[in-house]
């Protein structure tokens, strides 16, 4: 083999040796941001999914993605939703997704899943704040989506929303009989 050649492929060598340094410290640096930015109750836990979907058809159908989902040392999964929001706090929609999300991956995957949950608000300045929440019933969660069948079959009226200001932002205000009222 020619010099040159033994130059060339010792400079690939070297250069892939680099590229899976620098990935392995990537990933090792992302794995320790994540870690820093869990909820001080997850510090021991383990990420087991990130961004994962689950679907189940029993006892309804249901379709759900997990941001993430930890394992406790004792085997418990704690669920956690990240959200972008203008104010600092955890929503009843909020609880209700990471309910479902609880429901399809007992029900998908056969682990038990705690009642509580955590919501982290991510503010416009970059800030971070958990939120704990507990979680509804899987009998509330189905009562739930046969209401939302319910209502998109037309069977049943839906109400207004407790709030004038989801009123303001929904979608069908357009069409809502007691748009009037508010």
């Amino acid at each position: 083999m020619t010099n040159w050649r033994a130059w060339a492929l010792l400079t690939l060598a070297l250069a892939l040796g680099m590229i899976v340094a620098l990935r392995r410290r990537r990933a090792a640096l992302a794995d320790c941001m994540e870690r820093a930015s869990r909820p001080s109750d997850l510090k021991d836990a383990e990420l087991i999914y990130l961004e994962k979907r689950f679907n189940v058809s029993e006892p309804v159908r249901l379709s759900t993605r997990l941001d993430r989902a930890y394992r406790m040392p004792s085997g418990l999964v704690v669920l956690l939703e990240l959200k972008t929001r203008n104010v600092n706090r955890a929503f009843s929609s909020d609880v209700i997704q990471l309910s479902a999300q609880r429901l399809a991956l007992e029900r998908k995957t056969r682990q038990v899943v705690a009642h509580h949950a955590y919501v982290v608000a991510q503010m416009p300045d970059g800030a971070r704040e958990a939120h704990r929440v507990q979680l509804i019933s899987e009998e509330a969660v189905v009562a739930l989506v046969r209401r939302r069948d319910a209502i998109l079959a037309g069977r049943i009226n839906p109400r207004p929303a407790v709030s004038v200001k989801v009123c303001r932002t929904c979608a069908y205000q357009s069409i809502c009989p007691d748009r009037l009222g508010r």
